[in-house]
């Protein structure tokens, strides 16, 4: 019997050491997934506070790659690319690179959140630049929807419309005005646009006072056609549609009319009592006066009407933008009168919401992606961020630093740089004003833009004696 016992008592002896080997091995387990899975959300142990507290993830990226980084000050062995989790709080991250101009910003750490810089771009101090062409004088320009053409309207001793093709450097005299025939007097270039597809042109010019509206292929191998002549319209304020170059939008005396430069027809008035319109994509939008005062409407490419806002603020004259953004519609509208900027989100649907986004401004511009709206006047500019405000459920808005002179013109770079010339100066930062770089004149108050790869800046640059057309490029 004693035998017997001994034996038993052996047998529930390994059960229960083969069971408590599973149970710890399952328990290892259970700790070291909850482990890293506490790691990957970026929990931590604080032997300063003996807690456990979870951090942020920071990621910074730059182009071009591999640079040092300082972090609050500090030498970090790693370089860009980098991530790394950080205390929530402000950490100020700084990158430099020689023959660029340095990066430092304080990043903001959240609680098991990412706070991304991967939008670094380093600015040489001395870019290469290539002179696209060089005129006397420039008196108007405009630069196509794709960023691949310029075109430019010259004064001086030889007036006339150029177009320049930045990828092959090729320079197009596309047309000349017409001199005096007395007792006619010499025709007068006053502006230039381009057709949303690149293909066309529509130059304005004025005979005796008198708007003359011409159409050009951008390609330059036929005499523009005279559309004030063909028409027999005053055609003062004529658009391109956004879907059909042939198609162009204009108010006449009844209301808003299109002419159809393929079929040479003009359509009856699609909409009246118009004081002003944009063409945004396929889309006309336009303010009406109404019973109950300015309203907003928009007219879609089938020519239905739909109306967007009831009762704007009375005012002159309205500054619009329109972008889609996370699957939503957003529109911004600024009064001249105001300088009040609202945002609707959701404006073709059925409940729009609205929010007053700045004070004392009068242009709207959204990103490239949508996301950011920079809203400026001469003296203010600043940039809402709709991806933050949203994700946070916040409202953020950026100020961004005064820097000397007059805005004229504020153009994006990518969703995340601007491009602003202030006084003649052209200056470069991020959608938030920081890492601002001096990038020398421009010509008057000609604006500069991006070059379709988003590699360069194209600008009007003065000198001496003529007017250059540059690129400057940036990475």
């Amino acid at each position: 019997m004693r035998i017997c016992y001994t034996w038993a008592h052996k047998f529930m002896l390994r059960r229960i050491i083969i069971i408590f080997g599973y149970i710890s091995l399952v328990l290892t387990i259970v700790v070291f997934t909850a482990g890293l899975v506490a790691y990957g959300n970026d929990y931590a142990y604080d032997f300063g506070t003996h807690r456990i507290i979870q951090k942020g993830h920071v990621i910074i990226d730059s182009l071009p790659s591999g640079v040092q980084i300082t972090e609050d000050g500090k030498v970090l062995k790693k370089k860009t690319p980098y991530q790394a989790a950080y205390k929530v709080g402000e950490h100020t991250f700084g990158l430099a690179k020689d023959g660029f101009w340095p990066w430092q910003k304080v990043l903001k750490v959240v609680a098991g959140r990412v706070t991304l810089a991967n939008y670094v771009i380093f600015v040489p101090k001395q870019p290469v630049t290539t002179v696209l062409d060089s005129k006397l004088q420039i008196t108007a320009q405009s630069i196509s929807k794709d960023h691949r053409h310029l075109a430019y309207i010259t004064g001086g001793t030889d007036p006339a419309v150029y177009t320049i093709d930045i990828g092959s450097k090729k320079v197009v005299k596309l047309y000349s005005p017409k001199a005096a025939a007395p007792p006619a007097p010499a025709e007068v270039l006053r502006d230039v646009s381009w057709s949303d597809d690149s293909s066309h042109l529509l130059l304005v010019s004025d005979i005796g006072g008198q708007p003359t509206h011409r159409l050009a292929a951008a390609a330059g191998d036929a005499e523009p056609v005279n559309l004030t002549q063909s028409f027999g319209f005053n055609l003062t304020g004529l658009k391109f549609s956004g879907s059909n170059w042939r198609q162009l939008y204009w108010i006449s005396p009844d209301g808003l009319r299109r002419l159809d430069a393929g079929s040479n027809t003009v359509s009856g008035v699609l909409a009246d009592k118009l004081t002003q319109f944009w063409i945004e994509n396929d889309r006309v939008l336009y303010t009406a006066q109404t019973d109950l005062g300015r309203s907003l409407w928009s007219l879609d490419s089938k020519d239905k009407r739909q109306e967007l806002i009831q009762a704007l603020v009375d005012s002159d004259s309205y500054d619009v933008g329109l972008t889609r953004y996370n699957g939503e519609d957003e529109l911004a509208v600024v009064p001249s009168k105001t300088g009040i900027a609202t945002l609707y989100s959701g404006i073709f649907g059925d409940t729009p919401v609205a929010k007053v986004v700045a004070k004392g401004v009068t242009g709207v511009s959204f990103s490239p992606d949508g996301h950011q709206l920079a809203l400026t006047s001469p003296t203010v500019m600043s940039v809402y961020d709709l991806e933050r405000s949203f994700v946070d459920n916040s409202f953020v808005l950026y100020t961004l630093p005064s820097q000397a002179g007059t805005l004229t013109s504020m153009n994006w770079f990518d969703s995340s740089h601007i491009l602003a010339v202030r006084d003649g100066v052209l200056y470069w930062s991020e959608y938030d004003g920081a890492n601002s770089v001096n990038l020398g004149k421009t010509y008057g108050v000609l604006p500069a833009y991006v070059s379709s790869d988003t590699r360069s800046i194209l600008l009007y640059r003065p000198s001496e004696t003529e007017v250059k057309i540059m690129e400057l490029q940036i990475r």
